[in-house]
């Protein structure tokens, strides 16, 4: 009996060691993903982001290029003009907090894939738009589309790298997504100023050139989409929600891709499983329908808000919002505001012994009655829009300051990890702000 009892007390006591080693053995996600190296798997997946990153791009900057062309045929006053271009950004406000709190619940993948391929269908169809209302609305509907994946994005490929390189290859894809600022001025170049047309449905929808550029820009979701099919779901959002055989798979194409070894080298044999019941408030349920995901989620925000947080979260906020304000403001409007200064006419300022001023020359006023000038002076009393002229210099202006802009990121990227995030946030913010107020400091 004594002999019974000693070979059970052993049995046990081997069980817990192999447990106890087990647990031991398992590793967090950094420690995984870091042990996959940097290598092929990376380099395709950030060449797979960009026509995916430069959706957002497209998207936010295709309407100010197109304004000028589209002036007559969409009947565009300034004030129209403006809510057009407001038009994606108030897109993205109204459901960006809906889309992180679906992509946490459902995955990056597939809400990625499902925005690539309705932003796609998104433009196509508001090439054809006929009114003005009808193109405003489609891209409304397209920055609540490309609002979230852009933001998934980025989480979806931070979450393939290791705390190394993390950092770097976060800053490299910015400038390389930045140079979809570049593309969008170069093919409009190449595009608007030609006269090409094609008709449909017995010339019932002309494609003129301006319609022609939108069908183009309608590229880059549809080759994001196809780029992001073949890539897996992120191995971090696997192992959050407990799938860690799933994760494990990642990780081991990863390494093979990288080294060039069997998967079956992959070091890391368990992954750890993070205790989701830890992340659970006593008011939250314990199933986890759709709903009550969505409802953890929307009680989770008020830990933003609490005192220790409230400050710090204010002041990224106003610094994301001032950093923002003058990039946008000046790519939604730059092609524009270039085409209403070289159509300005010298005579005007004839009488007047001062050289007008930019502001005097953007005058309201003048612009909106630059179409019945026109008309008079061409003698043409029916036509109630004429059209400006628009020059190669606003395409060439564009690309050149979108290009500066690309010249800073990638030179960020370089020395980020040397000299540290919040020092070139800093040197960056006031940079910005010693070149918008330097001439008015007395």
């Amino acid at each position: 009996m004594a002999l019974i009892v000693d070979k059970t007390r052993d049995h046990v006591i081997s069980t817990a060691e192999r447990e106890n080693e087990s647990a031991e053995a398992a590793v967090d996600f950094e420690t995984a993903v870091s042990a996959t190296g940097y290598g092929l798997f990376n380099v395709l997946l950030l060449m797979a982001a960009i026509p995916a990153g430069w959706t957002t791009v497209f998207d936010t900057s295709t309407t100010a290029f197109i304004m000028p062309s589209a002036e007559c045929e969409l009947d565009l006053s300034l004030f129209r003009k403006g809510l057009l271009a407001a038009s994606t950004y108030a897109g993205m406000i109204c459901i960006a907090v809906v889309w992180g709190f679906t992509a946490d619940h459902i995955g990056r993948k597939y809400l990625l894939l499902f925005g690539l391929m309705s932003d796609t269908l998104c433009n196509v169809f508001g090439s054809a738009a006929q009114s003005y209302y009808v193109y405003l609305s489609f891209k409304f509907t397209s920055g609540i589309i490309v609002g979230g994946p852009f933001a998934i994005l980025m989480t979806y490929i931070a979450e393939f790298h290791g705390e190394r390189h993390r950092s770097r290859v976060l800053m490299w894809t910015g400038s390389l997504f930045a140079l979809g600022n570049v593309a969008v001025p170069a093919l409009s170049s190449a595009v608007l100023p030609r006269a090409w047309s094609f008709s449909l449905f017995n010339n019932s929808l002309i494609f003129d050139a301006w319609r022609i550029f939108l069908l183009i820009c309608a590229l880059p979701p549809f080759l994001g989409f196809v780029a992001m099919w073949s890539f897996p779901e992120s191995p971090k959002f696997l192992m959050t929600k407990g799938r860690s055989e799933e994760a494990l798979k990642v990780f081991r194409r990863m390494y093979s891709m990288n080294t060039g070894k069997p998967e079956d080298d992959y070091p890391v044999k368990i992954l750890r499983v993070e205790n989701v019941a830890k992340l659970q408030t006593p008011l939250e349920p314990a199933n986890r329908s759709s709903r009550d995901g969505s409802r953890r989620s929307f009680y989770r925000m008020k830990f933003l808000f609490p005192t220790p947080y409230i400050f710090p979260l204010f002041t990224i906020n106003v610094i994301i919002f001032a950093s923002m304000t003058g990039m946008h403001v000046m790519k939604s409007w730059l092609p524009q505001l270039i085409v209403i200064l070289n159509n300005f006419d010298p005579k005007e300022s004839d009488d007047s012994p001062i050289v007008p001023t930019i502001c005097e020359k953007l005058n309201v006023q003048a612009i909106e009655a630059f179409g019945a000038q026109a008309a008079l002076a061409l003698g043409n009393t029916t036509e109630t829009c004429i059209p400006m002229i628009v020059s190669t210099t606003v395409y060439t202006n564009a690309t050149i300051i979108a290009a500066s802009a690309v010249t800073g990121s990638f030179l960020v990227g370089a020395i980020v990890n040397k000299v540290g995030k919040k020092s070139i946030l800093l040197c960056f913010v006031l940079a910005i702000f010693l070149s918008k107020y330097s001439g008015k400091l007395p």
